[in-house]
């Protein structure tokens, strides 16, 4: 294994728990809670493990993105960042208001949202009323987008929105076919330089980057964080792939885009030259190796496309080098499973509409790591669920 340099925790930001509903298909999810490292969250197909990620990727867009297109989600979400709790919860129902004859309504308002922070109320909003803790009088907000998007310039809760921002969740649902078309490619590296200009070319400096598309960070890392950065990146690749001699980006002229490619055997292959599952692996581990300290990482079903062999070094590269990183995962695969302390566990099942979870004790899984998920398995069977 090549030495990796260590990442270190310099904040407290975490998801504690979430509720969710779904008010159109009556889907509920019962409240869940997540540990502060890896939550790995394990059951059938279909019962919902899915449906979790979604709704905590959803609710942390609406929370700092504008434009989010509203679903008529019912979601109460718990926070800690450093000393400091939140609780905030938001309500989005169909516009009973609507004028189908003009464009100027959305079809779903934000009609019910708070905050509370160390359970001391900061906002109310209740259809037309709104309480902001300490102000008399409230500009009218708009339905369509939170309250704390909206008022993210208040003393009351502007570095809340600051901490969200870092906590935006990064879903390594990877698609690594596409490339980046020369005018974004070229806008995007243009204000990056500048700030590597401004800031200087430390590896804490590249975490400001972290939600960059993965092409544009090995150009960047390449050219600017070569010692600090690529050559990890690289070494880390390399021990996976031997073929491998180089990594790089390059534009194809006649799709007007920039892909990524790599020198093998002296001959240079681009990007759909390559096989998929390699693909996702190198992704995979550039997106590890320079997410911002502190992000939530949410995978679905993290095998998908990999080797055996990529999911060891995967696996240890989530599990032991970016423990500043929380982790939510979904996975069907024995040896990721096996690999997560069964203590790490939520064990999701299926109740009619409610999605409901539990840990390992309500199943009386053995002591032993490799025994717990066969025994879970059994369990499954002997309920017919399998």
């Amino acid at each position: 294994m090549c030495t990796r340099r260590r990442y270190m925790r310099k904040d407290y930001m975490k998801i504690k728990w979430i509720e969710f509903e779904n008010l159109e298909s009556g889907l509920k999810i019962e409240r869940i809670d997540f540990f502060d490292d890896v939550t790995l969250l394990v059951g059938l197909s279909g019962v919902g493990k899915t449906q979790i990620l979604n709704a905590i990727s959803y609710s942390l867009a609406l929370a700092v993105r504008r434009r989010i297109r509203l679903r008529p989600y019912c979601v109460k979400i718990g926070i800690q960042i450093n000393e400091n709790y939140y609780e905030w919860s938001y309500k989005i129902k169909h516009n009973d208001e609507l004028d189908i004859l003009t464009d100027d309504e959305s079809e779903y308002i934000i009609s019910d949202e708070e905050l509370k922070k160390n359970n001391d109320l900061v906002f109310k909003r209740e259809n037309n009323s709104v309480i902001f803790s300490g102000y008399d009088k409230i500009p009218n907000p708009k339905k369509d987008e939170s309250l704390l998007l909206q008022y993210s310039e208040s003393d009351e809760f502007s570095d809340l929105i600051e901490e969200l921002k870092k906590l935006y969740s990064v879903e390594m649902d990877l698609e690594v076919r596409g490339g980046i078309r020369v005018d974004s490619f070229n806008n995007l590296k243009l204000r990056a330089i500048n700030q590597i200009k401004k800031l200087g070319d430390s590896p804490d400096v590249f975490s400001k980057f972290s939600h960059l598309p993965v092409i544009l960070k090995i150009y960047i890392l390449k050219r600017y964080f070569y010692d600090s950065l690529y050559v990890q990146i690289f070494n880390a690749i390399k021990e996976l792939f031997v073929e491998i001699e180089d990594v790089d980006v390059e534009e194809d002229e006649q799709k007007e885009a920039f892909f990524l490619s790599m020198k093998v055997y002296g001959k240079t292959m681009m990007q759909h030259d390559i096989s998929n599952g390699m693909l996702k692996t190198i992704y995979y581990i550039v997106e590890l190796y320079t997410m911002a300290s502190d992000s939530l990482v949410l995978i679905d079903e993290f095998e998908n496309g990999l080797g055996v062999n990529c999911i060891d070094l995967l696996s240890d590269l989530l599990l032991t080098e970016r423990e500043d990183l929380q982790f939510i995962i979904t996975s069907h695969h024995p040896k990721i499973i096996n690999s997560i302390g069964k203590e790490k566990w939520r064990i999701i099942d299926r109740d009619g509409s409610r999605v409901v979870n539990s840990d390992c004790t309500k199943y009386g899984i053995g002591n032993s790591q490799h025994d717990a998920y066969y025994n879970l398995i059994n369990r499954w069977e002997f309920e017919g669920k399998i």
